[in-house]
């Protein structure tokens, strides 16, 4: 495994990305990961979910996605995944949801989402135990400074609610049944019909 760590580049962004390539190329990478965060409107009792980015939509599917096209400001990772894929290497970007009136403090549970990210998509066992023990001292001390203000209280019970109406269960439904049990009602609900 061959990391790349360092700061973003502010301009030559092209030649940049031209070296970079070229190293993966000559050092046989197989399959280029990004990791990042950004804040969101999430709150941190929930658990941390990722978003990503990719140009090859079955590494992508390792982790979960739903396809399409998105136009935002990007950063160099953007163009590295376009640039590993004119080479032909595949190439995603996990992003961790950090709940924005955190973001910036260390926030240990995005970092263990990431690594478990990393972990499903590059097929590697990775151990996250120490970044969950420092995500629940986090959790608590968030916990602690959210318990004195009424004001924090009641804007994370929103985003709470928003988030658990978006992605979690709006319907408060059961266990969801399948495509083919689905598919197999629908059959015996019109076999009885005239």
């Amino acid at each position: 495994m061959q990391l790349l760590v360092g700061p973003e580049p502010d301009m030559r962004w092209n030649a940049f990305v031209e070296e970079v390539v070229e190293l993966a190329t000559t050092l046989g990478v197989r399959m280029a990961v990004g990791l990042g965060a950004f804040p969101a409107p999430v709150p941190h009792t929930r658990p941390v979910r990722l978003a990503s980015t990719s140009t090859d939509a079955e590494l992508a599917g390792r982790i979960g996605f739903v396809a399409g096209d998105i136009e935002v400001p990007a950063n160099i990772e953007a163009a590295l995944e376009l640039g590993f894929q004119a080479a032909g290497i595949p190439a995603i970007g996990l992003w961790a949801r950090v709940p924005h009136y955190v973001a910036a403090l260390p926030y240990p549970a995005a970092s263990s989402a990431l690594v478990g990210g990393l972990a499903t998509v590059a097929e590697l066992s990775l151990d996250p135990t120490s970044l969950d023990t420092a995500a629940d001292v986090a959790r608590r001390r968030v916990d602690d400074l959210i318990a004195n203000s009424t004001e924090h209280q009641a804007m994370v019970s929103q985003l709470e609610s928003t988030v658990d109406t978006s992605e979690g269960n709006p319907l408060d439904l059961g266990e969801i049944p399948s495509g083919d049990e689905i598919a197999a009602e629908l059959q015996r609900f019109l076999r009885n019909q005239e």
